[in-house]
């Protein structure tokens, strides 16, 4: 059996070398969801199931693990964030271009409703959650019972310009629910593994100076 603990500090490795090198920011939204991606990928997901990244500004991190699991180059990965910083269908493994919030859970939504023979992924950063497109999901997944859909939301409790709760909470996500479909909020921390970053919502548009890439890498691979 895998080992998903090294698996994972070789993820963070892997977008901390890869946005160092492009100087793409976005690095803490993608070190929150390294283990929610691990684990879907290397644990829960088959043949035939769909998995849609609405997490769009941690492409990096998608990136990376289509790239340990051999569905895209290493090579290629830089290529790609360089290209597509925002998960996009141009790279072979992602089903959706995501780009504004709150637009994944939709097009997963309709995919669920397409064929209820499969089982249709979506991830969600929290600040998904605020966008009305989600509420309106779930009101038409309840209604249409998609119990094929399974919702995950990376709650690492910022956003681009502070915490989601000083901007509009997400407590009340739940309540549209009743236990139709699986629904999993993930209490995670943006920035995990590199202390300078952790819960700084400023690092959601920082970059990586030599001096700072040097230290994120000597924390994760201690």
């Amino acid at each position: 059996m895998a080992n998903l603990e090294k698996i994972c500090k070789k993820i963070r490795l892997a977008i901390l070398k890869a946005s160092y090198e492009t100087q793409a920011c976005h690095i803490s939204s993608a070190l929150s969801c390294v283990e929610i991606l691990v684990s879907l990928y290397w644990k829960v997901l088959k043949r035939g199931d769909i998995f849609i990244f609405g997490k769009a500004s941690g492409a990096s991190a998608l990136y990376c693990v289509l790239a340990e699991r051999g569905i895209i180059k290493k090579s290629k990965v830089n290529e790609y964030l360089k290209k597509y910083p925002l998960a996009s269908t141009e790279v072979k493994g992602v089903v959706h271009s995501v780009g504004s919030i709150g637009h994944a859970l939709p097009v997963a939504v309709g995919m669920a409703l397409g064929n209820r023979k499969r089982n249709v992924y979506v991830l969600l950063g929290d600040a998904d959650v605020q966008e009305g497109t989600f509420y309106e999901s779930l009101l038409f997944a309840r209604q249409h019972k998609l119990f094929n859909l399974h919702i995950i939301v990376d709650r690492n409790r910022l956003q681009a310009c502070d915490y989601t709760e000083n901007i509009l909470g997400i407590k009340e996500a739940s309540a549209h629910l009743d236990g139709i479909f699986p629904f999993a909020v993930v209490e995670t921390v943006k920035g995990a593994g590199v202390d300078f970053m952790e819960n700084d919502y400023t690092w959601h548009y920082k970059n990586l100076d030599k001096l700072l890439y040097e230290n994120a890498i000597l924390q994760v691979i201690k």
